[in-house]
């Protein structure tokens, strides 16, 4: 092919190779395929590192969720997770005495602690403490009756002390004959209460306590990102993108593990390669 003399690749000597001679509009169609294609290939590798096809596994023998009592100042924090039709917990109030949660009979209560059912774990007393189901018969330290030996099905218990917190761990399940029953998907209102800090051995009237609303939900073994409903479609996203470097996998509530510098990483890698393409080329 020979160039026309006014080409800016022209020269007055020789002839213009064929790939300089390709016309400009061509060339410029050229680069917007690559770069398109370019796109699509990052895209794809960015969606992928970003959760499509992609679950982590989940262990529902293990805490999911912590929740600080209301009204608690941070005094009483609990760890807990729904499965297999059990309820685990972990109670950990700060310094020494004992800590409790209840379920009461009626979910809309106002005076809520008569009727109610309590876990109630009590440090010392008996080696290793003791970790109890209790009636709320009324709002005195002798209506708080340990349910009858036949109906102590907790699982799982334990009181452990150290210098500045008593840990009560236990598992119940969600519906037991003859008491309330804890909904495992759904709200649930619960009460709180602790001890006097030093008490050991025995119950006595609370110093702190309090009532709260909490959804439950079950654990699932194995939780999908929502990206995985169209693993087909691969999209380049660039919502909140940046240029820093590559950071820990961001961790969601439901347990999805993402690593966002690969998707950093991708827009870097097209923009040099472009700015080449089209330094060389144009």
């Amino acid at each position: 092919i020979e160039v026309n003399s006014t080409s800016r690749y022209a020269s007055s000597n020789h002839h213009t190779p064929i790939y300089l001679g390709i016309m400009p509009h061509l060339r410029r169609r050229a680069v917007v395929a690559f770069v398109s294609a370019f796109a699509v290939t990052t895209g794809t590798f960015a969606a992928a590192a970003n959760g499509v096809q992609r679950r982590s596994a989940v262990d529902c023998t293990e805490y999911q969720h912590t929740f600080e009592m209301p009204f608690s100042g941070g005094a009483v924090v609990m760890d807990y997770v729904v499965s297999d039709d059990t309820f685990r917990a972990r109670l950990t109030r700060q310094g020494t005495g004992w800590v409790g949660l209840a379920v009461p009979e009626d979910p809309n209560c106002m005076n809520c602690m008569k009727n109610s059912d309590a876990v109630i774990g009590v440090p010392g007393g008996v080696p290793g403490g003791s970790v109890l189901k209790y009636d709320l018969e009324s709002y005195m330290v002798d209506g708080v009756v340990p349910m009858e030996a036949s109906m102590q099905t907790l699982l799982e218990t334990s009181v452990e002390e150290n210098e500045f917190f008593t840990i009560v761990t236990f598992a119940k399940k969600l519906k037991e004959d003859g008491e309330n029953g804890i909904n495992g998907n759904g709200p649930n209102t619960f009460l709180w209460a602790m001890g006097p800090e030093g008490l050991r051995g025995q119950l006595a009237y609370h110093t702190l306590k309090g009532k709260f609303q909490l959804d439950l939900t079950p654990c699932d073994v194995a939780t999908t990102s929502p990206e995985a409903e169209s693993p087909n479609m691969p999209v380049l996203d660039m919502t909140g993108a940046t240029l820093d470097d590559d950071g820990p996998p961001v961790t969601s509530a439901a347990g999805t593990a993402t690593t966002p510098g690969i998707l950093r990483g991708g827009i870097i890698k097209l923009t040099a390669v472009c700015s080449l393409f089209l330094t060389y080329f144009m």
